[in-house]
């Protein structure tokens, strides 16, 4: 029995080898009759937001789902903090508001990114950065809830109700708004940004 496997090894192994005859250089065509395989879908990450608020994201590299541009006059209510109605409704300086959490290493990434963009396009943005991780928590649906101890501290208290102001609408963290010289947001983001995009944005809020 044992001789009978072999030969029949042998013999399979033999036409196998005339079938694969021709040069190394030369594939051969796939029959019409075969459909080639449907691509594999994406694999999807998962990154904590705000607090620990779970996020799926695609696997695109380092960026989120979700680069947007818009174009929209910043506010100039109550809720903004006098640094940013300074540099952005009086001076016109374009200027990069970076929301994040201290205790995220998603963040700090983030800051990384950004600080190598200023870098490479140095005084093109001004930033100001806000630690949110602080001061709020965030709901299973990412909605952001204050930490009551901020009533005692009207500047902290202030920063947290800028960040929910609708124009800004920050549920996650981290997050990014980048504003030109007209004083009009022209880029928001939340997540890890793409290094490139980022700094495009960056260029062209500067223009």
């Amino acid at each position: 029995m044992r001789r009978l496997v072999v030969a029949v090894f042998v013999v399979g192994v033999a036409l196998s080898l005339v079938g694969c005859g021709g040069s190394s250089d030369t594939a051969t065509p796939a029959s019409s009759s075969t459909a080639a395989p449907a691509a594999a879908a994406p694999a999807a990450t998962t990154q904590t937001g705000l607090k620990g608020a779970p996020t799926t994201l695609p696997e695109i590299g380092n960026r989120s789902e979700n680069e947007t541009t818009t174009f929209a006059p910043f506010p100039n209510d109550a809720t903004v903090p006098d640094v940013l109605k300074q540099k952005i409704s009086t001076d016109k300086q374009p200027t990069l508001i970076y929301f994040f959490d201290s205790g995220q290493k998603v963040s700090k990434d983030t800051r990384s990114i950004i600080d190598d963009v200023r870098e490479r396009n140095r005084g093109m943005v001004d930033l100001v950065a806000y630690d949110l991780g602080k001061y709020v928590t965030a709901n299973s649906d990412g909605s952001v809830v204050v930490d009551p101890s901020l009533v005692a501290d009207p500047a902290q208290k202030q920063v947290v109700t800028f960040a929910r102001n609708p124009a800004i609408n920050v549920t996650f963290t981290p997050f990014i708004v980048l504003t030109d010289s007209q004083g009009y947001i022209i880029y928001k983001h939340r997540g890890l940004p793409d290094m490139a995009f980022l700094e495009r944005q960056v260029q062209r809020a500067a223009r």
